[in-house]
């Protein structure tokens, strides 16, 4: 079910739109079925590549709970978000920050660029170059570098952020990256909404901020019924 908290009636009324990009702007379950065929295929070709898929699968396990983890160890204030977790899964699974760094670079930021245009969600596409056509500010904000996938997907924003930011430097529901957007684009909370497809992520992330947020579904059907809301 579709969880939102708008005082306005559309995106449009809004003068920013903050999009979360995996899981809102493509659908996510079905490109995961899509990938997992293309790392077994990958793994079968190259039965070495089992060891990365380990790494990455941990890698994923550890930045869902990164807040956690990252208590039981000790960073310099200023490390990068990204270093300090590739240090960490280093540390536990006995292998170099660099081996990690080039798994997760080349099974999760490259790798899925082929086929992320098949699963891109082409109503709140639309929708981005509807809001931006009417002077609505559209931004980007995303755990996971935001760059390359938005190219792949076709989308132009006005501005994109992403937890590993300098001035961000930590994960959603963290407030402080949302912080760091509304001052960066000069805005007070009630100006802007959070749109993403998870609430523990994307929806608390507004609330921290006193911010309007909509989470949208996973399902295509529920989401197509958004359709009055997004223009």
């Amino acid at each position: 079910m579709n969880q939102s908290s708008m005082r306005k009636k559309s995106l449009a009324e809004y003068r920013a739109v903050i999009f979360d990009l995996d899981g809102t702007l493509y659908y996510q379950k079905p490109f995961r079925i899509r990938m997992l065929f293309y790392l077994f295929g990958h793994m079968l070709r190259h039965p070495s590549a089992i060891g990365d898929m380990l790494l990455i699968k941990r890698y994923r396990e550890v930045r869902e709970k990164w807040e956690d983890y990252e208590r039981t160890m000790s960073f310099p204030a200023d490390m990068p978000l990204e270093d300090r977790q590739y240090e960490f899964i280093a540390a536990q699974k006995k292998v170099t920050v660099s081996r990690v760094a080039d798994a997760v670079r080349f099974y999760m930021h490259e790798a899925p660029l082929a086929l992320l245009p098949y699963y891109k969600d082409a109503m709140l596409s639309d929708a981005i170059e509807k809001l931006r056509r009417k002077n609505v500010s559209v931004v980007i904000y995303s755990d996971y570098p935001v760059e390359e996938k938005l190219r792949a997907l076709g989308i132009e924003a006005d501005w994109h952020f992403t937890s590993s930011d300098k001035k961000i430097n930590c994960m959603k529901p963290d407030p402080k990256g949302l912080q760091v957007i509304l001052a960066t684009l000069g805005l007070q909370a009630e100006d802007v909404i959070m749109v993403g497809d998870r609430y523990e992520k994307d929806g608390l992330a507004a609330i921290g901020n006193r911010m309007d947020y909509l989470i949208v579904s996973s399902s295509k059907k529920e989401r197509e019924k958004l359709t009055d809301i997004l223009t």
